[in-house]
């Protein structure tokens, strides 16, 4: 699987990718998950203002602070048909607890977008009312969210193999001999 981040310094963004996130069109044989949102069957508005009143606790408030994490899981196309819902809530579980187990989360599932299966996950940019970020370095991220995401994909669901991604390729790609400085 491929994992993609895109963060959100703006507090309009709690509206504007929720409502991307739950559009509609997106939602048939999908399953919405979420993580320290009150209620059942909330509206796009109620989720949003969950994910703004956990952001009040925030510690050290900067202005350029993240509010915000949409993080994408993509899979190969010709992998869809080995992805069911069951499989995806299972995934999408497993990287919330690897990757941010206290933040406020709302995941769902897009199947019918691009041409590949994908989950997209919205993550508070700090823990649940503890205020505390969630900001992790790249370094971290890889060894304690992107290679164990991979181990589990491997372990779990072996016929996803389509959708690996070798972390260590064995040599870099050299530059042809003209190209290279004398």
């Amino acid at each position: 699987m491929i994992i993609k981040s895109k963060s959100y310094k703006h507090n309009k963004a709690f509206k504007t990718v929720v409502d991307y996130v739950l559009r509609e069109a997106e939602q048939d044989d999908s399953f919405v998950l979420t993580r320290f949102i009150k209620g059942k069957e909330v509206s796009n508005a109620e989720i949003s203002r969950q994910f703004l009143e956990n952001e009040q606790y925030r510690v050290n408030p900067r202005k350029n602070n993240v509010k915000l994490f949409m993080e994408i899981l993509s899979f190969k196309k010709e992998n869809a048909k080995d992805l069911d819902n069951t499989k995806l809530k299972k995934i999408a579980r497993q990287y919330l607890k690897l990757r941010s187990p206290l933040s406020v989360a709302l995941v769902t599932a897009h199947k019918k977008e691009k041409d590949h299966i994908h989950l997209h996950i919205l993550l508070s940019g700090v823990a649940y009312k503890t205020g505390k970020s969630v900001r992790i370095s790249r370094d971290d991220f890889k060894e304690k969210v992107k290679i164990p995401m991979e181990i589990f994909q491997k372990k779990d669901f072996p016929e996803l193999e389509l959708s690996a991604i070798n972390h260590n390729p064995s040599k870099k790609k050299q530059l042809p001999k003209k190209l290279k400085s004398s």
